[in-house]
């Protein structure tokens, strides 16, 4: 597991068969070329068969406008929590949210079609009992896509403007 999901607050998404420019572009964000600690910093890795962005103590990959747009034509997959144990866990095909769940109640299941990834959840034994590591290895199952390693430098950074 990528030490990213040490830190006290962080959202990584996955996004299938985008490169890291359209996928920045789509949640919003300028691109630039440093923005070390800035509010609202996305850094987006290109990874084999798609982008993995990572928003350190952010929250727009879980906003449903934003993965709307992300999973447009493709399928993404968000992870989140914060310094107030909030979690998420959103996966979303062309357009819509399928299914979201916070990781600590996987149980508990809302979207269009909430138990469409229950299979790969059994796989994983987080259908009524789940964490942050089976959440992430859940997102790269259905994505296909796997995390950089923690010394992967970014292919771009952005920064919203606002959430």
């Amino acid at each position: 597991m990528n030490d990213w999901f040490d830190d006290e607050a962080v959202c990584v998404t996955y996004v299938r068969d985008l490169p890291a420019e359209e996928a920045l572009l789509r949640m919003g964000a300028t691109i630039v070329a440093e923005a070390e600690g800035e509010e609202g910093e996305i850094a987006a890795f290109e990874v084999g068969g798609g982008v993995v962005l990572v928003e350190p103590n952010g929250f727009a990959g879980t906003l449903d406008e934003v993965m709307a747009r992300l999973s447009k034509d493709t399928v993404a997959a968000t992870v989140f929590f914060n310094v107030n144990l909030d979690q998420q866990f959103v996966y979303a095909e062309n357009g819509v949210i399928v299914t979201a769940f916070e990781p600590d109640q996987p149980d508990s299941r809302a979207g269009s079609d909430p138990d469409r990834l229950l299979r790969h959840m059994r796989d994983l034994d987080m259908e009524t009992d789940g964490d942050l590591v089976k959440a992430a290895e859940l997102a790269q199952g259905v994505t296909g896509l796997e995390l950089p390693g923690d010394d992967a430098d970014p292919t771009l950074i952005g920064v919203l403007a606002e959430y």
